[in-house]
């Protein structure tokens, strides 16, 4: 009788630990996600919030603005109508929707190839495209600007189009290449016994099955493209070619800081971003996991 109350009460002993390590690990997740959200939201909190601010009052008010309508019309205000920044929006949409449209069609079929075909010198081939990705951009910026010059492409979309390919192009062949090699070569060899061409194979078989990985893939280059700031910054002086991430840059100025306008554009150019991490995070979520494993 003894021995039965003493396993019982053992049993209960072990229930409740087992209970209180899965509520403090519970908790200390809960802590982490809530450390990660504060980290993450606290300075776009700041930023909206400064955006809400007359230029001459962001360090006289509170944290929370006195004048919110007052304050919002000043400052986005001047980065929409006085800066005129939706045409910098208009010349990083175009510059980031070509880019991204460049780059797949030309990465795609790229990691396919590398990822499917030995030929003389691939793996050194494969090295070098990785290895140009891995220059500090900042020292690429003399060269850059002086191609751009001799080909008389400073100030236009079209320069800014070439330094994002330059950029984002190895990135996707690298990435696609891959997803690639999660899909069994056999997949290959029994399309072309079904009388498949090799582009009709990558087309109809292989091209379906990493569709994940394109959408991942082309979401990714457009966020990099949208918020690419060096190159850009090189080559354009003004609205005919800016980009919104150059653009905002202009309210730093050698005096003083536009704290509540550049605040304003800052929220304005991250708004399309957003957007389109929350419409399409499915995509990304499954492209970037999809990969992950070799079959």
């Amino acid at each position: 009788m003894a021995t039965e109350t003493q396993r019982e009460q053992r049993i209960d002993y072990e229930t409740k630990k087992r209970f209180w390590q899965a509520v403090k690990s519970r908790y200390v997740a809960h802590a982490f996600m809530f450390l990660t959200l504060f980290v993450v939201l606290a300075p776009l909190t700041w930023m909206f919030l400064t955006s809400m601010k007359p230029n001459d009052a962001v360090f006289s008010q509170t944290y929370l603005p006195t004048t919110p309508f007052q304050g919002a019309v000043e400052a986005y205000g001047s980065a929409l109508v006085t800066k005129g920044h939706w045409k910098a929006a208009m010349n990083s949409f175009v510059i980031a929707i070509t880019s991204t449209t460049i780059v797949m069609a030309l990465g795609t079929p790229a990691g396919y190839v590398f990822s499917r075909y030995r030929f003389r010198f691939d793996d050194a081939m494969f090295l070098l495209v990785i290895v140009t990705r891995l220059f500090p951009p900042i020292g690429l910026i003399i060269p850059y600007y002086q191609i751009m010059s001799y080909l008389n492409l400073l100030n236009t979309r079209t320069g800014i189009i070439i330094a994002q390919i330059y950029l984002w192009l190895p990135l996707v062949i690298y990435t696609m290449r891959n997803f690639y090699i999660t899909i069994p070569t056999s997949l290959d060899e029994s399309a072309k016994v079904d009388g498949c061409t090799d582009f009709q194979a990558f087309r109809h078989v292989i091209l379906p099955l990493v569709m994940p990985g394109v959408a991942a893939s082309a979401i990714l280059t457009f966020l990099f493209s949208w918020r690419e700031f060096l190159f850009a910054f090189i080559v354009s002086t003004d609205l005919q070619a800016q980009t919104l991430p150059v653009a905002v840059y202009q309210y730093i100025g050698d005096i003083q800081i536009q704290w509540a306008s550049l605040s304003a554009a800052g929220t304005l150019s991250i708004i399309p971003a957003v957007l389109v991490v929350f419409i399409f995070q499915k995509y990304i979520v499954s492209g970037l996991t999809g990969g992950a494993v070799k079959e």
